[in-house]
């Protein structure tokens, strides 16, 4: 199974209503592993939105953007995504750079 097919078996198993990771995991038969670290990119990508939380449980659903990009995906058609930078993003992108030059200056 290619990445797209992938993909649209999970953007398809929110299409239409509220659910979990879990619930996509039964759902699709996807590895667990591979369905919650796409979650946390999805979300980050705001193609899907969380709805509730409790704790570390957490409900999502298909956001507006979610459902151009599953309807371009499940017809065959390409899509651009465009990402703004925020302010908060660049400071983590900075910390992070600064991290990576402290670690690299250690073990030189």
């Amino acid at each position: 199974m290619t990445p797209r097919e992938k993909l649209v078996m999970m953007l398809s198993a929110l299409k239409d209503r509220i659910a979990s990771p879990s619930d996509v995991i039964a759902s699709t038969g996807l590895p667990r592993y591979e369905v919650l670290a796409s979650f946390h990119i999805l979300e980050a990508l705001n193609i899907i939105e969380v709805v509730y939380v409790r704790g570390n449980y957490k409900l999502y659903k298909l956001s507006e953007q979610g459902k151009k990009v599953l309807e371009a995906l499940a017809n065959g058609k390409g899509f651009d995504v465009i990402m703004k930078h925020d302010e908060k993003a660049q400071e983590l992108s900075n910390a992070a750079n600064n991290i990576s030059s402290n670690v690299a200056e250690a073990t030189a």
